[in-house]
């Protein structure tokens, strides 16, 4: 935990971070040990479980009404009288309402409030909220995908520009994942998971399809999220057995309209 206990020592934490990990069990653990040498920096120790200023939130649909409570109590002093801490667990879970809410309470957040997301892919948590938080990435996630990035993101990339004909040509390349649905979806979440770390948090993609990112960077946020949004919806929508060719088009449709409407 190098980063978080030298930001300790030099008094120099963030109010809001995201802890990236494949282990859920393990993000929580190491959220709340996070969260106990935060506590202990002000001279508060104790059993972490029971400490009145820390609130887990652990649920497989965080709903806005639980959102809308923690925002509520988001405005009450910590019992301390220094420091409020929340973990947000499997922040993957968020709906879209409750991630609008939260992004709403992350730009008016109280000095003495911290908040610590977890989640197995960044990329699944909205990029207007990332780019408001500090990444811990636990180096488990999407190290290998076995997926060619860097001819994905160049399809990506020209399709976005208007070249559609890129699309057909590589279609057959596309629809071999057939057998491996997850691999392609996370690898295209992984592409805006990118863009916006490069865009908004001067972090260069993988530098194997570096130039790809940067081609995509004209994206702005709001697009960023109504394709996330669409990806997610189609991501899901395989558990219903949808038809993975037509899933496809529907993709790089989506991303070619995006790309004109800019």
């Amino acid at each position: 935990m190098s980063i978080l206990d030298n930001q300790l020592k030099n008094n120099s934490l963030s109010n809001a971070y995201i802890i990236e990990g494949e282990d859920l069990a393990y993000n929580l653990e190491y959220a709340k040990d996070f969260a106990k040498k935060v506590f202990a920096s002000y001279g508060f120790t104790g059993n972490i479980d029971i400490n009145p200023d820390l609130e887990i939130i652990d649920k497989d649909i965080i709903d806005i009404g639980t959102i809308r409570s923690l925002i509520k109590d988001m405005v009450i002093r910590p019992i301390n009288n220094k420091i409020k801490i929340y973990i947000i667990q499997n922040a993957q879970n968020l709906r879209q309402e409750a991630s609008n809410a939260m992004l709403k309470s992350l730009e008016e957040l109280k000095s003495y409030s911290l908040i610590i997301f977890t989640v197995d892919n960044r990329g699944k948590i909205i990029p207007t909220i990332r780019s408001r938080c500090q990444l811990i990435s636990l180096n488990t996630v999407n190290t290998n995908l076995n997926v060619d990035m860097d001819r994905l993101s160049e399809i990506f990339a020209k399709v976005y520009d208007g070249d559609l004909s890129t699309f057909y040509k590589e279609r057959d390349f596309l629809l071999n994942f057939k057998e491996d649905k997850a691999s392609f979806m996370e690898a295209l979440i992984k592409i805006l998971s990118d863009i916006v770390d490069n865009k908004y948090l001067d972090k260069l993609g993988n530098s194997t399809y570096a130039y790809n990112i940067e081609n995509l960077s004209k994206l702005d946020l709001t697009k960023i999220e109504k394709l996330l949004a669409k990806f997610e919806q189609i991501y899901g929508s395989f558990k219903n057995n949808v038809n993975f060719e037509l899933s496809v088009d529907n993709i790089f449709l989506n991303i070619y309209r995006e790309g004109r409407h800019s």
